[in-house]
């Protein structure tokens, strides 16, 4: 009955939707929707404290006996109501269908005779800017007067194109929105004789409606075009070694990932405050020297004239891994909050308070340790970064730091501060945020970070030295860029620095596949991509602005 391939008016169309919307009304209003109203009705008087406890009994009991009698018309007109909703959305979908047709044919007749009048009109005011500039020039003997008045007729020129412009465009959106509406109209229709079930696909269908109709060439490379040029980058380099596309290799980019991008989060936090840390690379340094010459129990390496090795003899491995994490972790926080001291106290700069910290751990570690490696840990700490089948440890590890941090990004008071202090710090601060506070927090919170990421690094290469970890700096940086957290302060998310961060670990095995191992050409591609990163990011701050 449904699928009638006769042609309708709409007026026939909308008359019997009616009918069915009236029939279905019917069913329903003795049933399920006697049944939402009864339940609605039934938590009113029990949260109505002004009842007395027997009246409102009283009350129950007989709303009760009602959505009883509710629920059992509800199952009994339920096979009808699902055959006549079946029926009626049958006939809805293939009957508007052409209607939905029509009015798109409309409307790209009118975006076609809006830009015939826009294209007209514009050679039209062209042409008489030409007659008016060749009449001026003739009429005209003062070079000085001719020139300012030839500025004037070209401001109204472009005036003129603005308007011309600006009305084809309304024409062309008022075409696209008709278009629109009417798949809407289509989706209320469905809406009303289904009850709000319409079903999964029915709502994939409406999120890709809606995505075409606000889709924006424009804002869609803007907001993606980093992310283009870097697939391509990948695409060409395995086009050239279609080789690098394989299992093992997945596994061992996620590896990498999984330490760095504990790195990455860290100085999300910073970049979010419109900051950045430069000390990142000597924190890695800091807490993988700290974490194997612990849990290395032959190691000669002293610091400063002290030796780790005691340590794992006399605790054992399980007290040694504790005492490792611990004491990585404890150190890298000492000097991230030494540097948000004087971030958030004196309003230094992160920049140059990160910078003056990566110095003293760089000198301390250097001059502590004399420059010697320490060796490699035991095959037990060498465990905790092995692998459940082809998945590696500290992916998992990763995985519920990132979780963790997302929580405190985006459903905590202190990480709704973070983006505050990072917009807009004097209007925070009169919000009665404590910018203080919410600055050494972040500094803090990157400090555990490093920690937490240097004790993995240190399981998963099993030595270091004074040199260790050099550069990841702009790595981590470079991955955040690239997630599209902001430099100017309050715009990023999580995801962005995690995606980021995989992006750039995948581009730079992609990179160094393609040219033998070497670094330094890699590195050339990498420095263009920060580049376009922070050249994507200004434009859109200059936009906004």
């Amino acid at each position: 009955m449904g699928n009638t391939s006769v042609r309708i008016t709409f007026e026939e169309f909308e008359k019997k939707v009616d009918e069915y919307k009236a029939r279905l009304e019917s069913l329903r209003a003795d049933g399920s929707e006697k049944v939402k109203t009864l339940n609605l009705e039934i938590s009113r008087v029990k949260q109505n404290k002004r009842t007395s406890k027997e009246e409102k009994q009283k009350l129950l009991a007989e709303l009760k006996k009602q959505l009883a009698e509710a629920k059992a018309k509800a199952k009994k007109d339920k096979a009808q109501i699902k055959a006549l909703v079946k029926e009626a959305v049958a006939y809805i979908n293939v009957n508007y269908k052409g209607f939905h047709k029509q009015k798109k044919k409309l409307a790209a007749k009118e975006k076609a005779a809006a830009k015939a009048v826009y294209f007209h009109e514009k050679n039209a005011i062209a042409a008489q800017y030409i007659r008016d500039v060749s009449a001026l020039t003739a009429a005209e003997p003062d070079k000085a007067k001719l020139k300012q008045k030839k500025r004037l007729l070209l401001r109204e020129r472009k005036m003129k194109d603005f308007e011309n412009k600006k009305f084809y465009l309304e024409r062309k959106q008022k075409a696209k929105d008709e278009v629109h509406n009417s798949y809407l109209y289509r989706d209320e229709l469905l809406d009303v004789v289904t009850d709000g079930k319409k079903g999964i696909w029915v709502a994939i269908r409406n999120y890709f409606e809606n995505y075409i109709y606000q889709f924006d060439l424009k804002k869609f490379l803007m907001k993606n075009g980093l992310y283009i040029i870097i697939l391509l980058f990948m695409l060409v380099c395995i086009f050239i070694k279609p080789s690098l596309i394989s299992g093992a290799s997945i596994w061992l980019i996620l590896k990498n990932f999984s330490t760095k991008v504990f790195f990455a989060l860290g100085v999300a936090g910073l970049i979010l405050l419109a900051g950045t840390d430069l000390s990142v690379g000597r924190m890695v340094t800091l807490s993988t020297m700290i974490t194997c010459m612990i849990l290395n129990p032959s190691t000669d390496v002293k610091f400063f004239g002290l030796s780790f090795n005691g340590i794992y003899a006399s605790l054992g491995f399980g007290g040694a891994l504790i005492v490792a994490l611990l004491l990585s972790s404890a150190m890298c926080v000492l000097f991230s909050a030494l540097a948000g001291f004087f971030s958030a106290k004196f309003k230094i700069h992160p920049f140059i308070s990160t910078l003056g910290t990566s110095l003293i751990i760089w000198g301390l570690i250097g001059f502590g340790t004399n420059n010697i490696k320490t060796g490699t840990v035991s095959d037990d700490a060498l465990a905790i970064a092995g692998n459940i089948g082809p998945v590696p440890l500290t992916l998992i590890y990763a995985i519920i730091a990132i979780v963790i941090v997302w929580f405190i990004w985006n459903k905590t008071v202190f990480g709704k501060n973070m983006y505050a202090v990072g917009g807009n710090p004097e209007a925070a601060s009169v919000s009665g945020i404590s910018v203080f506070k919410v600055t050494m927090g972040v500094f803090i919170m990157a400090g555990i970070l490093y920690g937490l990421g240097g004790f993995f690094q240190a399981t998963v290469t099993g030595s270091s030295s004074s040199s260790f970890g050099q550069g990841w700096e702009l790595e981590a940086i470079a991955a955040c860029v690239i997630g599209g957290i902001s430099f100017t302060g309050g715009i990023g998310k999580i995801s962005g620095a995690v995606i980021g961060c995989l992006l750039f670990e995948i581009l730079k095995y992609y990179l160094r596949g393609v040219f033998g191992g070497s670094a330094d050409i890699s590195n050339i591609f990498i420095g263009i991509i920060i580049l376009a990163a922070v050249t994507f990011d200004s434009i859109k701050y200059l936009k906004k602005k």
